[in-house]
């Protein structure tokens, strides 16, 4: 049976999928929804109701009526008896993006670290945001010399904790609100490295840790609130002497997000 969102993966997650938790001010079906929305997010296959009831710990019946419900608006699609992400899905998600105002900040001091500092080195420059547990990307500059499993896409996640990107932010949280996120256990096993990446101004690094093979250097842009909202990060293979929290890559990086962070409420 493909069951694909395996339940080490569902224990990962965060917040866990299950309605009886659910605060008193929110609307149990909406609630139980998006948690079905979220299991075929994250999902590699299509899903059948049953998988998804059990992934879910729902009636199967109840879980069935919320995919036909969510079907009819398009943010899930019905194939042969199993289910997966439909293509509203993909219109409220360009719609976030489009409408980030980090986003439309970032944009030039990307093309600027390509194009200036980056130069012909097989490299790409991204900028992602925390959704959660995870990091994501939003927009990301590359060459044709990268490698094409190189190339991040936007879209690609990496755990909050993992990556270069996701520790700059993570950095910055509260440690209340980082062991919510990842958890105690996965905070304790960052800690002192998320110490690091604050002395350092934000940088933070990562050999092979979120993508096997290849490196990345990340600075996270903070609001003059000093939330982190975003991060500015340069990834490829073999970074070399720039894999460092004083090298000159972690210079411009940290300078750009801070001109780019400046500039957000």
């Amino acid at each position: 049976m493909p069951l694909v969102a395996d339940k080490q993966a569902l224990e990962n997650r965060g917040p866990q999928v299950n309605a009886g938790s659910r605060r008193r001010s929110t609307v149990q079906s909406v609630a139980r929804a998006f948690d079905v929305l979220e299991i075929l997010k994250r999902a590699t296959a299509p899903m059948s109701a049953l998988e998804v009831a059990r992934a879910a710990g729902l009636d199967r019946t109840v879980v069935h009526r919320l995919l036909r419900t969510i079907s009819e608006y398009g943010l899930a699609v019905e194939e042969h008896g199993t289910f997966r992400l439909g293509p509203a899905s993909v219109l409220i998600a360009n719609r976030y993006v489009d409408n980030l105002l980090v986003r439309r900040l970032a944009l030039p001091y990307l093309l600027d670290l390509q194009s200036r500092v980056l130069g012909e080195r097989p490299w790409n420059v991204s900028l992602s945001i925390p959704v959660g547990d995870v990091s994501t990307v939003v927009e990301r500059i590359w060459t044709p010399r990268i490698p094409l499993d190189a190339v991040l896409d936007v879209g690609d996640t990496h755990a909050i904790d993992r990556g270069a990107a996701g520790r700059s932010m993570l950095a910055y949280y509260e440690a209340s609100d980082a062991r919510e996120v990842i958890g105690p256990e996965r905070y304790a096993d960052v800690a002192l490295v998320l110490e690091t990446v604050r002395a350092a101004g934000g940088v933070a690094l990562s050999a092979g840790e979120a993508s096997p093979g290849t490196d990345a250097v990340a600075a996270a842009i903070r609001s003059r609130r000093s939330q982190p909202v975003a991060a500015i990060a340069v990834a490829g293979l073999q970074l070399g002497d720039e894999l460092a929290y004083d090298s000159s890559l972690a210079g411009h990086l940290r300078r750009s997000a801070e001109a780019i962070g400046h500039a957000i409420p």
